[in-house]
């Protein structure tokens, strides 16, 4: 798949009021403050929003526990790209390195958000991608820090 290749941030996990209750999203922004929603699953918010907080577990949880994995085995993830959008459903490849060797590996963005979180790997979009999905600043009212949740 070819266009521009754009390093976001995380702005932070959020809930949006939907229909029958809230749902969590991670916020995507780029360098020129455009900013993009992903719907994601609560454990993965959950996830996420440990990995920004810095907070430590008591006990690892999965996401922590790749990442231990990969240390362990002398690999690290260098960046993760969300390079697709079909029918509403976004798709992400993870770039790794192991013993000299670089692969992918196909995963959820959600997935690879947490997991680049930890790791410190960036986190890229194609150009394409996002300027389908920004969302105003107007719809960004109603939504809710994921904190405030709990």
């Amino acid at each position: 798949m070819n266009g521009t290749i754009l390093q976001v941030t995380i702005k932070g996990v959020y809930l949006i009021e939907k229909s029958p209750g809230p749902v969590p999203i991670v916020l995507l922004e780029d360098n020129s403050k455009r900013i993009m929603p992903i719907y994601i699953g609560l454990s993965e918010a959950i996830s996420i929003n440990t990995a920004l907080n810095r907070d430590i577990p008591p006990r690892p949880m999965t996401h922590d526990l790749f990442v231990s994995l990969l240390e362990k085995m002398s690999s690290k993830i260098d960046s993760i790209l969300i390079d697709e959008l079909n029918e509403g459903v976004y798709y992400a490849r993870m770039s790794v390195s192991c013993d000299g060797q670089h692969f992918e590996l196909d995963a959820r963005p959600s997935d690879c958000i947490a997991i680049a979180l930890r790791c410190g790997a960036p986190v890229n979009i194609r150009e394409n991608i996002l300027s389908e999905a920004i969302i105003s600043k107007e719809e960004l009212e109603s939504i809710l820090p994921l904190d405030s949740y709990f």
